[in-house]
């Protein structure tokens, strides 16, 4: 008698080198507009080039980096125009999934969520914090009872986690921003949706504020 048995699954050599470059990007390992020469990144990865090229083809398909004449690659870099729009449509589609939330609040994980940012974070700390950051918006997206809305907002996954790099590591803005969070967290277990609403733009304002100063000021009249 034959018995199946199904092999472990073993990611390829492309596919480790696609999660971990990757991975590189949105913790800020390889910081905006940092090239990347395939010979150097395949000898930093103890791999052949042939895997790191395709894994670098794909990532420029997500929009993650730029392909140059000559074969060069080049990390994304969001300009102004990126962050506002990425900010707008985050903020659309989180305080619909509020909104439209209903009886998913009911089971939100507040008291997890609300000892991630109960805590300080020092400043070599912040990529555990955009972890956290995250975690917290993606619970928001996860409550809605529209299954389509998931799919929208991987569309600008990618570009919410590169716009938090730069954003935690302007100093006070953790802390400034656990305050926001913990604000958000009290009004969604209160059951208090508009003033969870008003917390949760709020909080994304002020990381437009942040990320987009000289239009800010443009857009309010506002001088140094």
């Amino acid at each position: 008698m034959t018995v199946n048995r199904e092999k472990p699954y073993r990611p390829n050599l492309n596919e480790i080198a696609y999660q971990e470059i990757k991975n590189m990007i949105l913790t800020g390992e390889l910081a905006q507009g940092e090239r990347i020469l395939l010979d150097k990144m395949a000898e930093r990865m103890n791999l052949s080039i042939t895997p790191v090229r395709e894994a670098l083809n794909k990532l420029a398909q997500e929009d993650l980096i730029l392909m140059k004449p000559r074969t060069s690659y080049e990390v994304v870099q969001l300009d102004d125009d990126d962050i506002n729009d990425i900010l707008d449509i985050r903020e659309l589609l989180e305080t619909f999934a509020l909104r439209t939330a209903g009886s998913g609040l009911k089971t939100f994980p507040v008291t997890e969520l609300r000892e991630l940012f109960r805590r300080p974070y020092p400043p070599d700390q912040y990529r555990q914090f955009i972890e956290a950051d995250i975690g917290l918006h993606e619970a928001i997206i996860g409550a809605a009872k529209n299954r389509k809305l998931k799919k929208l907002f991987d569309m600008i996954y990618n570009g919410i986690r590169i716009i938090a790099i730069p954003s935690a590591r302007v100093e006070g803005r953790m802390a400034e921003s656990n305050r926001e969070h913990l604000a958000l967290l009290d009004a969604i277990e209160r059951g208090d949706v508009e003033e969870a609403l008003r917390q949760l733009s709020h909080h994304i304002q002020q990381v437009k504020r942040l990320m987009l100063p000289n239009r800010g000021q443009a857009l309010t009249g506002e001088k140094n």
